[in-house]
């Protein structure tokens, strides 16, 4: 009877599947191949594709280069590749080829292929005992990507299985295989042989080894295997003999332990039979959570170690990291061991993908001041490489547009150096023959054109590097007070430092190794701004110490030169305080519009302006003007204005030949709205609760915006609504002034049906 009365409560809740004024309407695209030549061809982008010959290094700058050419950052819009079980494995050749060809027209130059090692085991008997038609399959498609110019990150380990045989369901995770290698024997030892048999072997298509392969970007020694993380619903008790060996080399007896832990410890815990207990997960802060976190830390570095002086072993030359995901501070020290620092988090994710009953959240990304990108930005080190090889705002949440603006807007402002959002980065047809698979569902990159739009805004915005890097850069300085004993599993940056990153560069300095490569320094347990080199700045007193900031070319350089003398600015109000500093000291300059009390952000490059409270955000470079709104109402940028819109949007208008916006002759518009499919139902009017991810077709949700566009070339200029893949549609009309045209876009009146990209180009 409960159940039954739980199913009429839902049925009376159900709200109608397509809300009062709204108009989703279904693509009518299948094929989803980009055009070659077309508007959406980025195969070109980044550089030309010619076979990969030069390993990917860090560089003294703490960027990725190559090994020919270090003084050379490269960025890298890295595509989740989502070849599984699931999909039927990895792809046959001739679809290898086609995929790679098409891998790079989206403006990836490189990607990242998860948990091969289940793929590979997929109803094997045996450990080892690799399919062999996958495995043939695997090295052509990397082959494949090698020849287009794409380079590929691959995971040590992906699978809580590993390469275990006689496993029914490989995403049950029965071996453990992610915490067994911190502990037991036979698990380390079974992680070192499946280096050797899957990275070791010689792929007959490159004629070299994965390992020795120059394509290869680098390794993740096991994907999210921190302790905190695969320890988040408690601590496993076969770490406890090793926590009492570390306790014993800290404190020596249970006697010295119980008086340094001041009554944390019990009567009934000892060192001598490693009976002393680890806090829970959601634990706050105190002595045991503070020797729990530096255990963690040791542990995890001592684990690093011995993984990465094996593959050294192999004859692997190529960059390592580990680590990758949570947002504690002891996370963060962990992973800042390695040279190249990478990163994972998100807006928001189902509670339970897409079964019945799960839930998402249905808030804008703004409306928080983008907490989720800037606790990624304050997880990079200053001075190594970063990577984000998981991020997303996802799917079935609303405001998902946002992230494809904010996203790569942010990570280019803060020059990091890899982004990939989570899976299945392209499809090429909405048929593939597996209904189930040919809808949009969380981390579906490809089949989802909200996405997808922002993938290709991502391309422009980040790669191409139309949004210019912070002037300034700012260093977080964490000390190991902070780090163990202030903070717990739980804790993170605080957001009033955390927030700095909407305004200037920013990056962690453990310990204050790395003073002398940025400008200002933060510390997170008081409320004072540092100021390291030549600035011009006035300190309470009235003192002031001139000098020149030349902020882009020495925010980069790597080597600032000598301090000069320090001086503190102390506040009260932290954030506020913080933001005055930035503008006593010139970090912001007088014209910034950045406002603490009413939630607005702009960046020290004057491009990004993040309105939080009314939920817009607007990026103004030289070849792209766009901005996310939720409100539809008259929205001024430099060259591109939104004069009316019937619905919340994403719009772009992107140079495509090179020339700035206004003087150029063929231009790219991007406009993404809502997606989802067909006879999707919830549980709840605000569209939460999950009953049925429904069916094909994907449906868009409609839109009409008129849009105006200053531009010198404007009694040349025509518009055409473009397919999903490139492919010229209907001409939009439009009316010229002396130096701009006016144009409505109605994504509900197209022959071709709804799309994302519309073009603009000269009648020459």
């Amino acid at each position: 009877m409960k159940h039954l009365f739980k199913s009429i409560c839902i049925f009376l809740l159900l709200p109608a599947m397509v809300q009062a004024g709204d108009v989703w309407l279904p693509i009518k695209d299948i094929s989803l191949l980009i055009e070659p030549g077309s508007v959406l061809d980025f195969s070109t982008l980044s550089s030309s594709p010619q076979p990969i010959k030069s390993r990917l290094i860090v560089n003294q700058l703490g960027h990725f280069s190559t090994q020919d050419n270090p003084q050379k950052n490269i960025r890298f819009l890295m595509g989740s590749l989502g070849f599984s079980i699931s999909t039927g494995g990895f792809p046959d050749h001739a679809m290898a080829d086609l995929y790679a060809r098409q891998f790079r027209m989206h403006g990836y130059n490189m990607a990242r292929l998860d948990f091969i090692e289940d793929t590979l085991m997929h109803g094997r008997a045996a450990d080892f005992d690799f399919n062999p038609e996958q495995l043939d399959r695997l090295h052509y498609l990397l082959f494949a990507l090698k020849r287009e110019g794409i380079y590929y990150m691959l995971n040590g380990l992906s699978s809580g299985n590993a390469a275990y045989g006689n496993i029914k369901e490989r995403w049950i995770n029965q071996r453990k295989a992610k915490q067994g290698v911190y502990y037991d024997i036979d698990q380390q030892g079974h992680w070192k042989k499946l280096m050797d048999k899957l990275f070791v072997t010689i792929n007959p298509y490159t004629g070299t080894s994965t390992l020795n392969d120059p394509a290869l970007a680098g390794i993740i020694l096991v994907n999210e295997g921190g302790l905190a993380f695969t320890n988040r619903n408690g601590v496993i008790d076969a770490l406890r003999p090793q926590f009492a060996d570390w306790l014993k080399k800290n404190y020596g007896t249970t006697a010295a332990l119980s008086k340094a832990w001041k009554g944390e410890l019990s009567s009934s815990e000892s060192l001598e039979n490693s009976s002393v207990l680890f806090p829970k997960p959601d634990a706050s802060v105190g002595i045991r959570m503070a020797d729990t976190q530096q255990f963690f830390v040791d542990l995890e570095n001592k684990t690093a170690d011995w993984m990465t002086q094996y593959l050294r072993r192999l004859g692997y030359q190529g960059m390592i990291t580990a680590y990758n995901n949570w947002l504690s501070p002891a996370a963060h020290v962990s992973r800042g061991k390695f040279d190249w620092v990478d990163m994972h988090n998100y807006f928001s994710e189902p509670t339970n993908d897409t079964q019945t009953g799960s839930v998402m959240r249905q808030d804008s990304l703004l409306t928080g001041g983008a907490a989720y990108i800037r606790e990624l930005a304050v997880g990079k080190h200053i001075g190594k490489a970063f990577s984000v090889s998981e991020f997303g705002q996802i799917f079935w949440n609303k405001y998902r547009r946002e992230n494809g603006l904010a996203f790569p807007a942010y990570a280019a402002f803060q020059g990091w150096d890899v982004i990939s959002q989570h899976a299945h980065a392209i499809k090429l047809s909405y048929e593939s023959g597996k209904p189930h698979k040919d809808i949009v569902g969380p981390f579906n990159v490809g089949l989802d054109p909200v996405v997808r739009a922002g993938e290709t805004l991502a391309a422009l915005l980040y790669v191409r590097g139309d949004v210019a890097p912070a002037r300034n850069l700012v260093g977080i300085k964490v000390m190991p007070k902070f780090v163990f004993k202030d903070n717990a599993h739980l804790g993170n940056i605080p957001g009033d430092i955390s927030r700095l990153s909407l305004l200037t560069g920013v990056g962690l300095d453990w310990q204050g190794r790395s003073e002398n490569k940025y400008h200002a320094q933060v510390t997170p347990d008081d409320t004072n701004i540092t100021l390291l080199g030549k600035l011009s700045v006035k300190n309470d007193a009235g003192q002031t110490a001139v000098a020149k900031v030349d902020g882009m070319a020495r925010a980069y350089a790597g080597n600032f030169g000598s301090k000069v003398s320090k001086i503190n600015f102390v506040v009260n109000d932290k954030w506020a305080g913080r933001v005055d500093s930035l503008r006593k000291n010139g970090f912001l300059g007088k014209e910034n519009i950045t406002d603490p009390k009413e939630g607005v952000y702009q960046t020290d490059t004057g491009q990004v302006v993040m309105d939080s409270q009314r939920r817009r955000l607007t990026v103004i470079t030289p070849n792209t003007e766009a901005v996310v709104f939720d409100s539809p109402e008259s929205i001024v940028l430099d060259n591109f204005t939104v004069e009316q819109a019937d619905g919340p949007a994403l719009v772009s208008v992107s140079s495509m030949d090179g020339q700035p916006l206004q003087a150029s002759k063929h231009m790219l518009v991007i406009l993404a709205t809502d997606a989802r499919n067909s006879g999707m139902r919830f549980a709840d009017a605000a569209e939460t609760t999950l009953l049925d991810l429904g069916k094909k077709p994907v449906l868009i949700k409609t839109v009409k915006i008129k849009l105006k566009l200053k531009n010198q070339n404007a009694a040349k200029l025509k518009v055409f609504s473009n397919t999903l893949r490139g492919k010229r549609g209907d001409v939009i009309s439009l009316t010229h002034d002396a130096d701009s045209i006016s144009f409505v876009l109605d994504t509900a009146k197209l022959s071709h049906g709804p799309t994302t990209y519309f073009e603009i180009t000269s009648l020459e």
